[in-house]
C-alpha cells in the first residue's frame, strides 16, 4: 500500500511558480522548435520524435511505478481523463504522419483538445495521486505539459480546428466512458477513483464542490461549460 499518495501543491506558492513557469517555458520552446521543423519541411520527423517520447512515457510510468513498488489497480491504471489525454497526445502526432483517414485524426484531436482543459487545471492546481517518489514528481509535469503542448501544437502550428458542435459531441461521448470507468471503480473497490466518479479531487479549486453523487453532476456541468467556452474562444482565433 502506498502511504501519503496524495500530494497537493499550493497555488501561488514558490514551488507552484517554479513548476508552472518551467512548464510554460518548455511548451513555448517546443512550439518554437516545431515552427522551425515546419519551415524546413521536417515536420514528420518532429511528429515522430514528440509522439514517440509521449507514448513511451505512458508505458514507462507503468513500469516505473512497479519498479518503485507502488503500482496498484486502485490508482495506477491509465483511466483518468489526463491519463487518456496523455495517450492521445502521443498517438496524435504519430497518426498525423500516417495515411489514416483525416476524419479519425480529427476525432482524436477534438477529444484531446477538450480534454486538455483537465491538464490545464492539473497544472493550475496540482494534485499527485501516486505520491512524489523518485521521478514521479517531474513526470507529472511532463505528462500534463505534453497534453497541453500537443493540443496547442495541432491548433496553432498544424492548423487543426474543432468542428461545429464538437464540444457537445465530445461531452456526450464522454458519458458512456464515465459509466464504464465508474463500473471499474466499483469492481476494484478500495481507493479506486478514476475520473473522480467516487469522490471529488482534493485540488484547491473553488469550482469543485459537492459529495457523491452530486459532485459527478457538478463536474459534468463544469466540463460542458468549459468545452463550450473553449470552442467559442477557438472560433475567435484565425
Amino acid at each position: 500500500m502506498l502511504e501519503n499518495r496524495y500530494y497537493a501543491i499550493a497555488i501561488f506558492s514558490n514551488e507552484w511558480w517554479i513548476n508552472t513557469i518551467a512548464t510554460i517555458i518548455a511548451i513555448t520552446f517546443l512550439l518554437f522548435i516545431s515552427k522551425r521543423f515546419l519551415n524546413n519541411n521536417k515536420i514528420k520527423t518532429f511528429n515522430l520524435i514528440v509522439g514517440s517520447v509521449l507514448l513511451v512515457r505512458c508505458i514507462w510510468i507503468q513500469w516505473y511505478q512497479h519498479y518503485l513498488g507502488i503500482w496498484d489497480l486502485q490508482w495506477s491504471l491509465p483511466l483518468q481523463m489526463c491519463s487518456l489525454s496523455a495517450i492521445m497526445s502521443g498517438i496524435l502526432p504519430l497518426i498525423e504522419n500516417s495515411n489514416l483517414n483525416k476524419n479519425y485524426k480529427q476525432w482524436v484531436f477534438e477529444f484531446l483538445f477538450y480534454y486538455s482543459i483537465g491538464a490545464f487545471y492539473s497544472i493550475l492546481t496540482p494534485v499527485y495521486t501516486t505520491g512524489i517518489n523518485g521521478l514521479i514528481y517531474y513526470e507529472y509535469y511532463i505528462s500534463h505539459g505534453g497534453i497541453l503542448f500537443t493540443a496547442i501544437y495541432f491548433f496553432i502550428i498544424l492548423g487543426y480546428r474543432p468542428r461545429t458542435y464538437s464540444w457537445l459531441k465530445v461531452f456526450l461521448y464522454t458519458q458512456p466512458i464515465l459509466i464504464a470507468v465508474h463500473l471499474v471503480n466499483y469492481l476494484i473497490g478500495g481507493q479506486a477513483n478514476y475520473f473522480y466518479t467516487m469522490e471529488p479531487p482534493i485540488a484547491d479549486n473553488p469550482l469543485i464542490m459537492g459529495q457523491y453523487p452530486m459532485h459527478i453532476i457538478l463536474l459534468n456541468i463544469f466540463a460542458l461549460v468549459h468545452f463550450g467556452l473553449v470552442y467559442f474562444l477557438s472560433k475567435k482565433i484565425k
